[in-house]
């Protein structure tokens, strides 16, 4: 992977909190590299990846699925658009405006930084849904002189928010 993505292990935390069923649809707002679309693509009905550029490696991670949709659009034009089910917001720009137009049943918002997490909470409690922050630290085992050593990733606060 070149571009930037979520990682497989902050992605299950991301899932298990937002519980999709078969019948919903899914946005990914902020999609980046696709990797978030691409882990919920088989088990909603659709799926939607938004961003302002949908990247080259996106569309090639995710043109094998036919309930995926790509679009080159801003995250609160989206919202105002369209009414999908459960939302994930993986970037940090206008996240309280779109917070504040989003009706999903479920979403949630990574965070790098303890201000936008923080942000996000707060609008989430304005808006009566917020449920939880969770930091997620994780470490990858590596080789290192004949063993195994383990290198840290980056910590990100996924806020969690449902009606």
């Amino acid at each position: 992977m070149t571009g930037k993505f979520t990682k497989e292990e902050v992605i299950g935390v991301v899932f298990s909190k937002l519980r999709p069923s078969p019948n919903d649809v899914f946005a990914d707002i902020g999609c980046g590299s696709g990797a978030v679309t691409e882990f919920f693509a088989p088990y909603v009905r659709k799926a939607y990846a938004i961003d302002i550029e949908i990247s080259d490696e996106a569309r090639e991670r995710l043109k094998r699925f036919d309930n995926v949709v790509l679009l080159e659009m801003d995250g609160k034009e989206f919202l105002k658009k369209y009414s999908p089910d459960v939302v994930f917001i993986g970037g940090t720009k206008g996240v309280e405006e779109m917070l504040e137009i989003c009706n999903a049943r479920r979403v949630v918002v990574n965070a790098a930084r303890i201000e936008v997490a923080l942000s996000a909470a707060r609008k989430m409690r304005e808006k009566g849904i917020f449920r939880e922050i969770v930091l997620v630290n994780a470490a990858k085992s590596y080789e290192l002189a004949g063993g195994l050593a383990f290198r840290s990733l980056n910590p990100v606060f996924v806020v969690f928010g449902e009606r």
